[in-house]
This record gives C-alpha cells, sequence and structure tokens, in this order.
C-alpha cells in the first residue's frame, strides 16, 4: 500500500506536474480529500494568455484585409508560435491554478488544431481554458465554433453546394463517440447540418446562412431540419459519448489498461451529471482506487509534463527561448503543433532509442549548465541565415536552480538521505535500483554530492514514469 506521500505525489503528478519537497511535506498529513479540494478551489480563478495581440489593425479591421497582409501574417506566425509555446510553459509551471491547465493540456490534445495563424490558436487555448473544468457540452459547442477548428477541418469549404465531411466525420471519431458508433450516412447528413460555419476577415466565427442546407436530415436515426448545434446535442445525448469521454480521460489520468466496469459507472454518473467535467474529474481524484500500487508510477509522462516538471523542480530555462521548443521538437510533443487531427497517441509512444537517451541525459545537460544544441529540422518558414549556428556557445544553454532541492533533503541524515530523494522522485517501486551505484555514477564534478545524488535520480529510466 502506498504511503500518505507518494498518494500525495501521485495526486498532483496526475491532477497538474509534480510538485516541489516543500509543499508536498506540507500536505503529507493532510485528508486527501482536503488536498483534492484545495486544487479545484485554486483553479476556480484563471488568467487566460494574452501575450499576443490582435493581429489585424483597427483601419485594416474596417476596410478589409489584403493578401498581402495575410501572407505576412502567416510568415510571422510560426515565431509568434514558439513565443506563445513558451508563455503556456510559464503558465503550467506557475499558475496556482494548475488543474485547469492540466485539464486545458489534455483538452489541447482531445481537440487537436493546428493553424499556421498563432493568434487564433491562442484564442482557441483561452476557450479551451474557460471551458476545461465545466460541463463537456459548453466545451465541445465552444469548440466546434472555434475558427482555428473550423479552418484547421475545412468547415470554411463546408458549403450547401458542396459538403466538406471533414468536421462531421472528426467530431464523432474523435471528439465524441468513437468509431463503430455512427454510419457514413450520419456523416453526410451531419455535415450538411454544419454548412455555412465559417470565419469571417476578423478571424471569428460567423454563420453564412446562404451557405446553409436548411433541408431535412437524417441524424442517428433522427429526422429534422438539423442545425450544426441540433447535431452536437443529439451526439450529447447519447450515452455512448460519455463512455467514450470518460475512458479517455481514465487513460490519461489513471491507466492505460481500462477498467471497463469502472468506466462505465463514472460514465454513468458523467452523463447523469449533464457531462460536468469537474464532478468527474473530483470523483476519480477522491476515489481509493485512483491510489492503488497499479495506478501509481504507471504512466510514462509525455515531454511536456517532463519539461514542466523539471522547470518546477529546479527552474530550468534556456539562454535561448527557441532550445525549449527544439527540445519538446525532439521528445517528440510541441505543444500548439499535434502530428495530426488525433493528437499524440501517449503511452509507450513516447520512448524509442534516440528518445530515451535523450530524456535520460536531460540532468547531465541541467547540472553542467552548457549549451543543448539539437538537430531538429528547421521549419520551412525559418530564414536559415537566421537560425543559431550549432557552434554557437550561447545556443540553448541551460540555467538552474537546485538551492530549494538542496533545502530539502540536506538536513535528513546522511544515511536515510537517499532513501528520501527515492520516495521523492521515483513512484514506481524502488526495490531493484542499486544504491551504491547512484552515489558513484557522478564522479569527478566540482558539484556538491546533494545535488549530483539528485540528478543522478533523475537520469533513471523510473524518473519518468509517474
Amino acid at each position: 500500500m502506498a504511503s500518505a506521500q507518494k498518494k500525495i505525489q501521485h495526486l498532483f503528478l496526475r491532477a497538474g506536474f509534480g510538485e516541489t519537497p516543500s509543499r508536498i511535506n506540507s500536505l503529507v498529513n493532510a485528508p486527501l480529500s482536503s488536498v483534492v479540494d484545495g486544487l479545484f478551489a485554486a483553479s476556480q480563478e484563471y488568467k487566460d494568455i494574452n501575450y499576443l495581440p490582435y493581429p489585424i489593425p483597427e483601419n485594416e479591421e474596417k476596410n478589409g484585409v489584403g493578401a498581402f497582409k495575410i501572407l505576412k501574417m502567416f510568415l510571422k506566425s510560426y515565431g509568434e508560435m514558439e513565443e506563445l509555446n513558451g508563455e503556456w510553459l510559464f503558465k503550467m509551471t506557475y499558475t496556482p491554478a494548475v488543474l485547469r491547465e492540466k485539464m486545458t493540456f489534455f483538452w489541447h490534445n482531445h481537440f487537436s488544431t493546428s493553424t499556421p495563424l498563432a493568434y487564433l490558436m491562442q484564442v482557441q487555448n483561452n476557450t479551451l481554458r474557460q471551458y476545461a473544468m465545466g460541463k463537456f457540452g459548453d466545451l465541445l459547442h465552444a469548440v466546434a465554433k472555434d475558427p482555428a477548428m473550423i479552418l484547421y477541418l475545412n468547415n470554411q469549404q463546408n458549403k450547401k453546394a458542396h459538403p466538406n465531411e471533414n468536421f462531421a466525420r472528426e467530431v464523432m471519431e474523435l471528439f465524441t463517440l468513437g468509431v463503430g458508433n455512427y454510419t457514413e450516412k450520419d456523416i453526410k447528413e451531419s455535415a450538411r447540418a454544419f454548412t455555412g460555419w465559417t470565419v469571417n476577415a476578423k478571424g471569428e466565427y460567423q454563420f453564412n446562412d446562404k451557405q446553409h442546407d436548411f433541408d431535412e436530415k437524417e441524424f442517428l436515426g433522427q429526422k429534422g431540419n438539423f442545425t450544426g448545434e441540433d447535431i452536437l446535442n443529439i451526439i450529447l445525448a447519447n450515452k455512448q459519448t460519455a463512455v467514450f469521454i470518460t475512458t479517455k480521460i481514465y487513460k490519461e489520468f489513471v491507466n492505460q489498461n481500462v477498467n471497463t466496469e469502472r468506466v462505465n459507472e463514472l460514465a454513468e454518473g458523467f452523463f447523469n451529471s449533464g457531462y460536468d467535467i469537474s464532478a468527474l474529474m473530483k470523483t476519480i481524484f477522491k476515489s481509493d482506487w485512483f491510489y492503488d500500487d497499479e495506478n501509481i508510477g504507471a504512466k510514462i509522462c509525455s515531454p511536456v509534463e517532463l519539461l514542466v516538471r523539471y522547470k518546477k523542480l529546479v527552474n530550468v530555462d534556456t539562454s535561448n527561448k527557441k532550445t525549449l521548443v527544439d527540445l519538446q521538437k525532439a521528445l517528440g510533443q510541441v505543444l500548439f503543433f499535434p502530428p495530426n487531427v488525433a493528437g499524440w497517441k501517449g503511452g509507450n509512444t513516447w520512448i524509442d532509442s534516440s528518445s530515451l537517451l535523450l530524456r535520460l541525459s536531460i540532468p547531465l545537460y541541467v547540472i553542467r549548465g552548457e549549451g543543448l544544441i539539437l538537430k531538429a529540422k528547421p521549419h520551412p518558414e525559418e530564414n536559415p541565415e537566421d537560425a543559431p549556428k550549432d557552434d554557437d556557445s550561447e545556443r540553448g544553454k541551460i540555467t538552474s536552480d537546485w538551492t530549494d532541492l538542496n533545502n530539502a533533503f540536506k538536513d535528513i541524515p546522511a544515511d536515510k538521505q537517499m532513501q528520501a530523494m527515492l520516495d521523492y522522485f521515483i513512484q514506481c517501486d524502488t526495490s531493484r535500483i542499486d544504491r551504491n551505484l547512484l552515489k558513484t555514477s557522478w564522479t569527478n564534478s566540482d558539484k556538491d554530492n546533494l545535488t549530483l545524488s539528485m540528478a543522478a535520480i533523475m537520469s533513471l529510466p523510473e524518473f519518468q514514469l509517474i
């Protein structure tokens, strides 16, 4: 049975991105239920990301935006996307509303979207944050009318005379019902209902009634002159949607190995609550089974979760902000750049021979504070002359601060320090970890032994399991 400390750490690794030893120690004697309530309370108030200003000047907004202006916005947008990436990483690390950010991160992958306009991705990110812990129906309706989503899934081209089925297909396959719970006819009929859902020149949702098919449709066994909103409501009225969403949440927050009976029970409550996301998550985090040994340390952390964890623990940063994006590229997950509409698969797909080696090497780079040179492929819009040269010693130079971690363990008796650090940094079984090897693995360095020991633990494969 897991200790109280392990359970608190488990909660913060799954409902957030981990926590510092001082924070864990301050909560270890508190009832788990009250700690969960505290996470939800802290996420009631939050702030949007408003790093990128509205890109269209007022005079151009009134008179229309020319093609050249739009082209310039596209070319400028990739650099802005990297800046937006950094802003979100910072927010994940330091916000008190960490549960809301974790849920926003989950929905970012669920409603996988990528467009070449950074401002629209910021708008979508704030929409996800707004509805992340509310009712799933409200979130679904908001994302369906999100400009970035409309453009990404080609609903801009969905017109009465020539319906485009992309959004209609994905809203059922990936966002709500799952494969096998609808027909090709349902896709075609629902696509007709979403005709006329467009984005105007201001980058806002707009309904074009001239392009909308107002005729009768037949969808999931029902007939009517359905609108797009009607289609979404019919989908929400189908309990399979609750099962699909609950299963995905269970895999992400509990265990990749799904307990079907447990998921069905959660889904029933989720459906009956009107798809209350907070109620579902609170039920999960307050359940005894959430803290079973089989669920603790059973998840391979994603690259973003790993980077945020490092930032929280030792304030990892780089002299060149682009390096954090390049590091995400090398590890296989870049915020705002999912691989496709299905998003990142997660689980074992995070690990291959090259990415695992890089993951295990990060503590070495961090502790040395040296430049981190990554062979990430340049973006097509990036000017090669502007890219840092490989021999640039300042490229990706890493900074970190181990003071708080050292203070957390320095007063523990020497013969108990290693076990105390293992108990904090490693969630899975530590019985097979060679303590003596850890003590001698970072020799010939001018760093103090305590910092070296912590870095050695962070370089273990077990550190990747949360």
